[in-house]
């Protein structure tokens, strides 16, 4: 559910192999070297490009690059309460690579790295494919940026662990609940200003109804923004630690309460050293404030999403509607950064088609800086046979999704900005039932939705073994697109698939030349359309 999850590219699977028919055409740079450089381009050696200013400024124009050249460079930025620290990365040591599609398959392009970045010379003009790591990008651009943005320090290191044993104690909480239909009752959640951590923490000792006071000795706390991060007391690293609560809106159609669950206290820890090793337990001990409480009021139309589910895909189930407020650290322009816990959220009964119109209190004890952004989600999916054993069903999943900062989203009453693609088909033939594909390189193909104007799609291919399912690999194209051939290698042999294309309208960010940053830009509408399982010969 959390957003970290949407944005990630699994890069599970080395990918391997680019021609249709016989081995790959290859230019050969050799005729036009690029520029000497003995470290590839500035900053790869770890040193910064430049000082934390807070502004979170583009790369600078390059010069001397003929037309026919493809620049790739990869330039992180971190998000911290001081501003934003920038430096490039190198790609020498993971280069990307270049495909120009042909008629029956595609032609591989050679780069090196040069003063500018990592350089492709003499490409067509037109469109290619860049791929780095698991990812392509579908692009006509002569320069293309693949760097991501993260929050917290940029010399923060990361541990191995993402779960690491706790002690609590906490005095002044609010009286404990337990859980109510679809909220969990109270909870915990530790975020981190200065690193990038944010993790859920429980304890296995009984906590009674009404108790404002915690001594756990046997508590967890597991990372919802991946491994815990090295903490250093010299370098200010410190933990908001909140509570979240029950909260209760006007009751459901059917008698059911409706309940969220909100932040309502919360104590900010003083900088502390602290290193996960799975067993060293990280020790919280605070007391509990109450925070600033606001109320968000909104009309979410939840008829409009349950109608949807057949564009998804025919058999589709409509599922869990859900409602998530949560900050944007350190207040980038037009978005967020990384995944910083949560401030309210409203799970609702699958299949809820009714509308809610309701107005519920949540808390928020940071700087005024980190607005709140809401994300309306309604999940569809599918259950299908395991090809080859039936007596294993599957489940293929899609959602349809808008996010804003919360004031906007809820301006006007919630509905689906963005319809699912249309008619999605694999080498001409509808992908909505199981069969056998043709070859490992086909076409997957659709038309636009019926409402709104996408300005990117991605394509993500879900590969299933056993009892697991992880996305092996995702496309990036523009907004013009309806269709993309996979270039060989993209997909194992004898194996099972299923695809989701999602359409994507994010009006503040431009995919082919920023491709994995545009989760962050606001407003941000998406919409899936989802295959059934397919095997590859």
């Amino acid at each position: 559910m959390y957003r970290l999850g949407v944005a990630c590219v699994s890069m599970c699977l080395v990918l391997s192999g680019c021609a249709d028919n016989g081995p790959d055409v290859t230019n050969d740079p050799k005729d036009n070297p690029p520029p000497a450089s003995p470290n590839g381009i500035p900053g790869e050696d770890g040193t910064w490009t430049g000082q934390p200013t807070g502004e979170d400024d583009a790369p600078g124009e390059m010069d001397d690059v003929d037309s026919g050249d493809v620049i790739i460079t990869h330039t992180e930025r971190f998000y911290t309460s001081v501003g934003v620290a920038v430096r490039s990365k190198d790609l020498s040591s993971n280069p990307p690579e270049l495909l120009v599609r042909t008629r029956t398959g595609f032609t591989r392009y050679t780069g090196a790295p040069s003063s500018e970045g990592y350089r492709f010379p003499s490409v067509p003009q037109g469109e290619y494919y860049l791929k780095t790591g698991s990812a392509y990008v579908v692009t006509d651009e002569r320069r293309v940026e693949i760097g991501r943005h993260y929050l917290g320090r940029q010399d923060a290191v990361a541990t191995s662990h993402s779960m690491t044993p706790a002690y609590l104690n906490l005095t002044n909480l609010a009286p404990w609940q337990d859980s109510v239909g679809y909220s969990g009752g109270s909870r915990l959640q530790i975020v981190s200003g200065q690193v990038d951590l944010s993790a859920e923490v429980y304890t296995n000792d009984y906590v009674a109804v009404g108790q404002t006071q915690l001594d756990a000795q046997d508590a967890q706390a597991y990372g919802l923004s991946g491994n815990f991060p090295v903490f250093e007391a010299a370098k200010g690293d410190r933990l908001y630690v909140n509570q979240l609560t029950n909260v209760f809106g006007k009751p459901l159609p059917n008698g059911e309460p409706l309940v969220a669950s909100a932040l309502v206290r919360s104590a900010q820890l003083p900088a502390f050293n602290f290193t996960a090793d799975g067993v060293t337990p990280l020790v919280i001990i605070g007391a509990m404030q109450d925070v600033p409480m606001t109320d968000v009021s909104f009309e979410w139309r939840l008829g409009n999403y349950a109608s949807v589910a057949t564009e998804i895909h025919p058999a589709a189930m409509a599922r869990t509607p859900s409602f998530y407020i949560e900050p944007s650290a350190h207040g980038p322009q037009e978005g967020w950064v990384g995944y910083s816990g949560e401030l309210f959220s409203l799970l609702l009964p699958p299949g809820t088609s009714h509308t809610i119109a309701d107005r519920l209190p949540y808390g928020n004890p940071y700087p005024s800086s980190w607005r709140p952004v809401g994300t309306a989600t309604y999940q569809y999916r599918i259950l299908e046979p395991l090809p080859g054993n039936t007596t294993i069903t599957r489940s293929v999943t899609g959602s349809l999704m808008t996010s804003d900062y919360v004031e906007n989203l809820v301006a006007s009453p919630i509905t689906p900005a963005l319809t699912p693609p249309r008619a999605l088909s694999i080498d001409g033939i509808p992908a909505t039932s199981q069969r056998v594909v043709g070859n490992t390189s086909p076409i997957i193909t659709w038309k636009p939705p019926a409402n709104g104007a996408p300005t990117a799609y991605r394509v993500s291919l879900i590969r299933y073994v056993n009892t697991s399912a992880s996305t092996q690999t995702a496309l990036y194209l523009p907004g013009t697109a309806t269709e993309v051939r996979l270039p060989v290698g993209t997909l194992a042999p004898n194996a099972i698939y299923s695809v989701r294309v999602t359409a994507l309208d994010s009006p503040h960010q431009e995919v082919t030349r920023e491709p994995f940053t545009i989760f962050e830009k606001l407003p941000l509408h998406m919409a899936d359309t989802i295959s059934s399982l397919f095997t590859t010969p």
